[in-house]
Protein backbone atom coordinates (compact mmCIF):
# COMPACT_ATOMS: atom_id res chain seq x y z
CA UNK A 1 0.00 0.00 0.00
CA UNK A 2 1.04 3.24 -1.26
CA UNK A 3 1.49 5.82 1.66
CA UNK A 4 -0.60 8.62 1.15
CA UNK A 5 -0.71 12.31 0.98
CA UNK A 6 -2.98 14.67 3.74
CA UNK A 7 -5.31 15.41 1.13
CA UNK A 8 -5.82 11.65 1.05
CA UNK A 9 -6.08 11.01 4.42
CA UNK A 10 -7.86 13.81 4.77
CA UNK A 11 -10.71 12.20 1.94
CA UNK A 12 -10.05 9.19 3.61
CA UNK A 13 -11.44 10.65 7.04
CA UNK A 14 -14.46 12.37 5.61
CA UNK A 15 -16.10 9.36 3.92
CA UNK A 16 -15.73 7.59 7.27
CA UNK A 17 -18.58 10.26 7.99
CA UNK A 18 -20.89 8.99 5.89
CA UNK A 19 -21.13 7.96 1.78
CA UNK A 20 -20.23 10.66 -0.31
CA UNK A 21 -19.95 11.51 -3.94
CA UNK A 22 -16.79 12.86 -5.57
CA UNK A 23 -18.06 16.20 -6.02
CA UNK A 24 -19.66 16.36 -2.71
CA UNK A 25 -16.20 15.59 -1.15
CA UNK A 26 -14.76 18.38 -2.95
CA UNK A 27 -17.29 20.94 -1.10
CA UNK A 28 -16.77 19.01 2.20
CA UNK A 29 -12.78 19.80 1.87
CA UNK A 30 -13.41 23.52 1.31
CA UNK A 31 -16.32 23.97 3.76
CA UNK A 32 -14.29 22.00 7.06
CA UNK A 33 -11.18 23.11 6.18
CA UNK A 34 -10.90 26.29 4.19
CA UNK A 35 -9.79 27.98 0.68
CA UNK A 36 -6.21 26.41 1.13
CA UNK A 37 -7.93 22.88 0.78
CA UNK A 38 -9.70 23.69 -2.35
CA UNK A 39 -8.77 20.47 -4.94
CA UNK A 40 -10.31 20.21 -8.14
CA UNK A 41 -11.96 17.81 -10.29
CA UNK A 42 -8.51 15.88 -11.35
CA UNK A 43 -7.22 15.76 -8.48
CA UNK A 44 -9.79 14.48 -6.12
CA UNK A 45 -10.41 12.02 -9.14
CA UNK A 46 -6.80 10.66 -9.08
CA UNK A 47 -7.00 10.23 -4.50
CA UNK A 48 -10.46 8.22 -5.15
CA UNK A 49 -8.97 6.21 -7.73
CA UNK A 50 -5.82 5.86 -5.50
CA UNK A 51 -7.91 4.91 -2.42
CA UNK A 52 -10.01 2.45 -3.87
CA UNK A 53 -7.45 0.80 -5.85
CA UNK A 54 -5.47 0.71 -2.01
CA UNK A 55 -8.87 -0.85 -0.24
CA UNK A 56 -9.38 1.76 1.63
CA UNK A 57 -13.01 2.89 0.00
CA UNK A 58 -15.50 1.08 -1.50
CA UNK A 59 -18.04 1.77 -3.79
CA UNK A 60 -21.65 1.16 -1.97
CA UNK A 61 -24.22 2.94 -4.59
CA UNK A 62 -24.52 4.86 -7.35
CA UNK A 63 -27.10 7.78 -8.18
CA UNK A 64 -30.22 7.15 -10.01
CA UNK A 65 -30.13 9.82 -11.55
CA UNK A 66 -26.36 9.71 -13.01
CA UNK A 67 -24.75 6.18 -13.60
CA UNK A 68 -21.07 6.96 -13.59
CA UNK A 69 -21.55 8.75 -10.09
CA UNK A 70 -21.09 6.41 -7.38
CA UNK A 71 -21.15 6.88 -3.46
CA UNK A 72 -18.09 5.62 -1.53
CA UNK A 73 -17.54 4.32 1.67
CA UNK A 74 -14.62 4.15 3.80
CA UNK A 75 -13.58 0.20 4.36
CA UNK A 76 -12.09 -1.08 7.76
CA UNK A 77 -8.67 -0.86 6.40
CA UNK A 78 -9.07 3.07 5.56
CA UNK A 79 -10.34 3.56 9.47
CA UNK A 80 -7.33 1.99 10.41
CA UNK A 81 -4.85 3.86 8.07
CA UNK A 82 -6.38 7.02 9.30
CA UNK A 83 -5.73 6.20 12.87
CA UNK A 84 -2.17 5.13 12.27
CA UNK A 85 -1.57 8.33 10.97
CA UNK A 86 -3.07 9.93 13.88
CA UNK A 87 -0.98 8.51 16.08
CA UNK A 88 1.81 9.52 14.75
CA UNK A 89 4.23 12.51 15.44
CA UNK A 90 3.25 15.96 14.07
CA UNK A 91 5.72 16.27 10.65
CA UNK A 92 8.77 18.76 11.56
CA UNK A 93 8.59 22.61 10.90
CA UNK A 94 9.88 23.58 7.81
CA UNK A 95 10.95 27.25 6.73
CA UNK A 96 9.03 28.60 3.53
CA UNK A 97 11.25 28.29 0.11
CA UNK A 98 9.50 31.82 -1.65
CA UNK A 99 9.84 31.30 -5.89
CA UNK A 100 9.55 34.84 -5.43
CA UNK A 101 13.04 35.26 -2.98
CA UNK A 102 14.39 33.26 -5.11
CA UNK A 103 14.01 35.45 -8.45
CA UNK A 104 15.48 38.38 -6.33
CA UNK A 105 18.25 36.73 -4.98
CA UNK A 106 18.90 36.20 -8.73
CA UNK A 107 17.37 39.21 -10.59
CA UNK A 108 21.09 41.00 -10.15
CA UNK A 109 21.25 45.29 -10.82
CA UNK A 110 19.79 44.79 -14.51
CA UNK A 111 16.11 43.72 -13.56
CA UNK A 112 16.13 45.20 -10.16
CA UNK A 113 13.10 47.78 -11.14
CA UNK A 114 11.39 44.18 -12.47
CA UNK A 115 11.70 42.82 -9.18
CA UNK A 116 10.61 45.79 -7.22
CA UNK A 117 7.26 45.57 -9.12
CA UNK A 118 7.45 41.81 -9.05
CA UNK A 119 7.38 42.38 -4.73
CA UNK A 120 4.67 45.22 -5.14
CA UNK A 121 2.33 42.73 -6.98
CA UNK A 122 2.61 39.81 -4.34
CA UNK A 123 1.91 42.38 -1.48
CA UNK A 124 -1.12 43.73 -3.25
CA UNK A 125 -2.36 39.89 -3.73
CA UNK A 126 -1.38 39.42 0.15
CA UNK A 127 -3.74 42.26 1.04
CA UNK A 128 -6.68 41.28 -1.27
CA UNK A 129 -6.57 37.84 0.30
CA UNK A 130 -6.08 38.55 3.78
CA UNK A 131 -9.14 40.92 3.13
CA UNK A 132 -10.98 37.92 1.26
CA UNK A 133 -10.11 35.36 4.41
CA UNK A 134 -10.95 38.37 7.09
CA UNK A 135 -14.49 38.45 5.69
CA UNK A 136 -14.69 34.42 5.51
CA UNK A 137 -14.03 34.38 9.04
CA UNK A 138 -16.72 36.69 10.22
CA UNK A 139 -19.09 35.05 8.11
CA UNK A 140 -19.06 32.27 11.02
CA UNK A 141 -20.06 32.90 14.48
CA UNK A 142 -18.04 32.38 17.37
CA UNK A 143 -20.35 31.69 20.59
CA UNK A 144 -24.07 30.96 20.54
CA UNK A 145 -27.06 29.35 21.84
CA UNK A 146 -25.38 26.25 20.15
CA UNK A 147 -21.81 26.00 19.18
CA UNK A 148 -20.93 24.26 16.30
CA UNK A 149 -17.94 22.23 16.54
CA UNK A 150 -17.16 22.48 12.28
CA UNK A 151 -17.35 26.58 12.43
CA UNK A 152 -15.27 26.67 15.24
CA UNK A 153 -12.79 24.31 13.93
CA UNK A 154 -13.27 26.24 10.82
CA UNK A 155 -12.22 29.97 12.22
CA UNK A 156 -9.32 27.70 13.52
CA UNK A 157 -7.77 26.94 10.02
CA UNK A 158 -8.96 30.26 8.56
CA UNK A 159 -6.58 32.20 11.25
CA UNK A 160 -3.87 30.01 10.91
CA UNK A 161 -4.23 31.04 6.97
CA UNK A 162 -4.52 34.93 7.94
CA UNK A 163 -1.43 34.89 10.35
CA UNK A 164 0.42 33.28 7.40
CA UNK A 165 -0.95 35.97 4.85
CA UNK A 166 0.27 38.96 8.07
CA UNK A 167 3.35 37.29 7.78
CA UNK A 168 3.23 36.99 3.88
CA UNK A 169 2.41 40.56 3.93
CA UNK A 170 4.68 42.50 6.57
CA UNK A 171 7.82 40.22 4.52
CA UNK A 172 6.54 41.82 1.28
CA UNK A 173 6.63 44.78 2.21
CA UNK A 174 10.16 45.05 3.86
CA UNK A 175 11.46 43.42 0.70
CA UNK A 176 10.26 46.55 -1.18
CA UNK A 177 11.95 48.62 1.70
CA UNK A 178 15.59 46.35 0.86
CA UNK A 179 15.49 46.32 -2.52
CA UNK A 180 14.98 49.98 -3.04
CA UNK A 181 17.78 50.64 -0.44
CA UNK A 182 20.01 48.08 -2.56
CA UNK A 183 18.92 49.92 -5.45
CA UNK A 184 20.54 53.28 -4.10
CA UNK A 185 23.45 52.06 -3.14
CA UNK A 186 26.56 51.86 -5.24
CA UNK A 187 26.81 47.88 -4.35
CA UNK A 188 29.32 45.06 -5.73
CA UNK A 189 27.57 42.60 -7.62
CA UNK A 190 28.48 38.48 -7.66
CA UNK A 191 28.62 39.16 -11.50
CA UNK A 192 30.96 42.23 -11.37
CA UNK A 193 33.32 40.08 -8.57
CA UNK A 194 33.83 37.47 -11.05
CA UNK A 195 34.34 39.54 -13.64
CA UNK A 196 36.95 41.54 -12.12
CA UNK A 197 38.78 38.25 -10.81
CA UNK A 198 38.31 36.57 -14.40
CA UNK A 199 40.49 39.49 -15.99
CA UNK A 200 43.69 38.65 -14.53
CA UNK A 201 46.29 36.69 -16.47
CA UNK A 202 45.12 36.07 -19.78
CA UNK A 203 48.05 34.95 -21.22
CA UNK A 204 49.67 32.72 -18.43
CA UNK A 205 48.78 29.85 -15.75
CA UNK A 206 45.89 32.15 -14.27
CA UNK A 207 43.81 32.00 -17.78
CA UNK A 208 40.37 30.30 -18.83
CA UNK A 209 38.47 28.14 -16.85
CA UNK A 210 40.89 28.18 -13.50
CA UNK A 211 40.39 32.08 -13.54
CA UNK A 212 36.46 31.57 -14.30
CA UNK A 213 36.07 29.32 -11.33
CA UNK A 214 38.06 31.39 -8.99
CA UNK A 215 35.94 34.02 -10.21
CA UNK A 216 32.59 32.24 -9.16
CA UNK A 217 34.16 31.21 -5.88
CA UNK A 218 35.04 34.94 -4.67
CA UNK A 219 31.47 36.05 -6.38
CA UNK A 220 29.76 33.29 -3.88
CA UNK A 221 32.07 34.19 -1.23
CA UNK A 222 31.41 38.13 -1.61
CA UNK A 223 27.45 37.00 -1.79
CA UNK A 224 27.64 34.76 1.11
CA UNK A 225 29.34 37.30 3.53
CA UNK A 226 26.99 40.09 2.44
CA UNK A 227 24.11 37.77 3.25
CA UNK A 228 25.29 36.85 6.56
CA UNK A 229 25.72 40.84 7.50
CA UNK A 230 29.75 39.96 7.96
CA UNK A 231 30.14 43.83 6.54
CA UNK A 232 27.23 45.14 7.76
CA UNK A 233 29.16 47.94 10.38
CA UNK A 234 30.75 49.29 7.54
CA UNK A 235 27.71 50.16 5.57
CA UNK A 236 25.02 52.91 6.02
CA UNK A 237 21.98 52.21 7.74
CA UNK A 238 19.85 49.81 5.89
CA UNK A 239 16.08 49.25 6.48
CA UNK A 240 15.25 47.62 10.14
CA UNK A 241 13.99 44.26 9.62
CA UNK A 242 11.47 43.16 11.81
Amino acid sequence: MKKLNLTGRLVNKLRNERGWTQDELADRLRHRLGPAWQVNSGQLYQLVKGLERDGLIERVAHLPEHEDRHVFAITDAGVGEFERWFEQAADPVRLCRRPLLVKITFAGPQRMVDALAQVDAYELQCAERLREISQLRETLPEDGPLVRADHLLLRLNLSADLLQLEGELRWARHAREMLSWLASRDAVWPSQAQGATGTEGAGGADSGSAAQRRGGEGARHELFTRMAGEDAPRRPRRPRED
